[in-house]
């Protein structure tokens, strides 16, 4: 059997409905002598108008251009189902052999190709057939920049939806992107590529994520051979222009790679002998982010109140809760979404809202779970934080969503509360301290009174939050006790075993106040449940132990 050409017109009678069910439209097809054909290809590609699905064939009768009266027929049938217009069909079992448009002869191959298009031309009729599809020629050559060319002729077939599977470099906007971008470079420089553009993109990684208005991009961008040598050799001065190109097109005005928040950080000064030392990266700073394109602030930019106005700001919307941050000096962790949306539904939380309580976070960043306690509807949310850029985000953040945030200066938490501080501190949904959270029980203690019981305390730090498991029993309401989320990497393998120790941990630092209050001798430790919320390395998994620290049940 002789091979179709992917440009087949097939005809189907009023007889013959029940195949009306993948008709993609009429579509324009340019008829191009052959010595501009890559020069017509490139200009449609470079606007997003070639269809990749079909490959350039020569003009003759296996091209299959519907002829007028052929069109006739194909609207006939569909218009008899009410279809036209309106519902995807195909066209089948149209004799070829006796093919000629009415107006052109075929011509030889050497002289005509058939270069199809993306531009689709609707409400086409019998009468109009011919005018539509000059008008869809010259609209599509005057958008590419050839106005001017001649002996271009144009065709309209009816068209099917790709059968094939489109790979990432054809469906990714940014792949796109980049390919407009290639097709703009000098032709010197296109000469110097190894292999066709195609090969360039394909079996890049083209995934991305935008926090309005920056792009961030993964550090698998462009990295796969030979683009490092490319962007770093004859590329280089034409970076630029890609960045803005990916700018116009993603609504995006910065752009950066993102990479891993570091455990360790360097220290401020060196070691006595000479070398540099590490530390913690208590603050959680993204030290591994590259900028690309915009100004994101100079790096370790101290957190003064100009700074933090003048600085870039970016955002985004996780269960409908607005966060915001600097991305030079605060991170963010989109992986956290799943434990922010379980608080939301969380049957003790749900129990805390009712009884108009009150929640805290000992490391409340930029918000991530406190957000979502007040989303719950809990009463009231008091926050620690030592990093100061996080606390802006988190005053930007709340604002946003509509929160009004309230906090006292860590200069003066020495001393007694004022009458006009704990009535701010009454009025607000968020209450924010600037200090660490190894002060929170003593500032805590100093709100008795003025804030709803604490029955949930959030301890979301990793690798481990150990450290706050202490004050995090001591902040809990001494008459009604409640519920701690203690955040940990763990092997998967040890999870159950993990959670045996969290249980005996726990027992440990209540026992003293047992012994102490009588009213806490009534309390029992439990975990009734282990939240597994992402992958952190091969093998490791970071969990949240749902601790309960209640009365006893009689």
């Amino acid at each position: 059997m002789a091979q179709r050409s992917p440009y087949d017109v097939e005809h189907v009678g009023i007889q013959n409905p029940v195949v009306l069910d993948s008709l993609n439209g009429f579509y324009l097809n340019l008829i191009v002598p052959k010595n501009v054909v890559k020069e017509i290809k490139n200009a449609l590609e470079l606007h997003d108008l070639f269809d990749r699905s079909l490959k350039i064939m020569p003009f003759t009768c296996d091209a299959a251009v519907a002829s007028a009266e052929e069109l006739q027929r194909a609207i006939s049938a569909l218009t008899a189902q009410s279809l036209y217009g309106h519902t995807e069909g195909k066209i089948v079992n149209r004799p070829r052999q006796n093919y000629a448009p009415s107006s052109h002869e075929p011509l030889p191959p050497y002289l005509k190709h058939v270069i199809p298009t993306t531009f689709e031309v609707r409400n086409t009729t019998r009468q109009n057939y011919q005018t539509q599809a000059n008008h869809a020629r010259d609209t599509v050559l005057q958008e590419i920049g050839l106005p001017n060319q001649t002996d271009i002729d144009a065709r309209l077939t009816f068209r099917r939806h790709p059968s094939k599977r489109l790979d990432d470099s054809e469906k990714s906007i940014l792949a796109q992107t980049v390919r407009k971008w290639l097709l703009s470079l000098p032709a010197r420089i296109r000469s110097r590529f190894p292999g066709d553009r195609d090969s360039l993109l394909r079996g890049c990684r083209w995934s991305y994520t935008i926090y309005s208005p920056m792009l961030l991009l993964p550090p698998t961008f462009l990295s796969k051979k030979p683009w490092p040598e490319l962007l770093e050799g004859p590329l280089q001065p034409h970076v630029p222009a890609l960045y803005g190109l990916i700018c116009q097109r993603l609504k995006v005005t910065h752009i950066a790679v993102n990479g891993p928040i570091p455990a360790l950080v360097p220290t401020k000064s060196p070691t006595e002998d000479g070398t540099q030392s590490a530390e913690p990266n208590i603050l959680r700073s993204p030290s591994a982010l590259v900028p690309l394109h915009g100004d994101f602030g100079r790096p370790n930019l101290p957190p003064r109140e100009q700074n933090l106005q003048d600085a870039f700001w970016v955002s985004t919307v996780q269960n409908d809760i607005t966060q915001m941050w600097a991305p030079m000096y605060t991170m963010f962790s989109r992986g956290n979404i799943s434990e922010k949306k379980r608080l939301l539904g969380l049957e003790s939380v749900k129990t805390a809202a009712a009884a108009r309580c009150s929640a805290v976070d000992l490391y409340a960043g930029i918000g991530y779970f406190a957000f979502s306690y007040l989303k719950a509807s809990i009463e009231k949310v008091l926050c620690w934080e030592v990093n100061r850029w996080s606390l802006e985000g988190l005053r930007r953040g709340a604002e946003k969503n509509g929160w009004a945030v309230a906090g006292i200066d860590d200069a003066n938490i020495e001393r007694a509360l004022t009458h006009e501080e704990k009535l701010r501190c009454s009025d607000g949904q968020i209450l924010i301290f600037h200090e660490s959270n190894k002060f929170a029980a003593r500032t805590l203690s100093r709100l008795r009174g003025t804030i709803p019981p604490v029955r949930h305390v959030n301890c979301g730090y990793l690798p481990s939050s150990s450290d706050s498991w202490q004050i995090a029993v001591l902040v809990l309401d001494k008459d009604q006790g409640g519920w701690i989320h203690a955040h940990e990497n763990v092997q998967i393998k040890d999870i159950e075993t993990r959670r045996c120790e969290i249980i005996e941990i726990f027992e440990k630092l209540v026992e003293p106040y047992r012994k102490a209050d009588e009213i806490f001798s009534r309390f029992a430790v439990g975990c009734y449940h282990v939240e597994r919320v992402k992958t952190y390395a091969p093998g490791i998994i970071h969990c949240v132990f749902d601790v309960s620290v209640l009365h006893r049940k009689p």
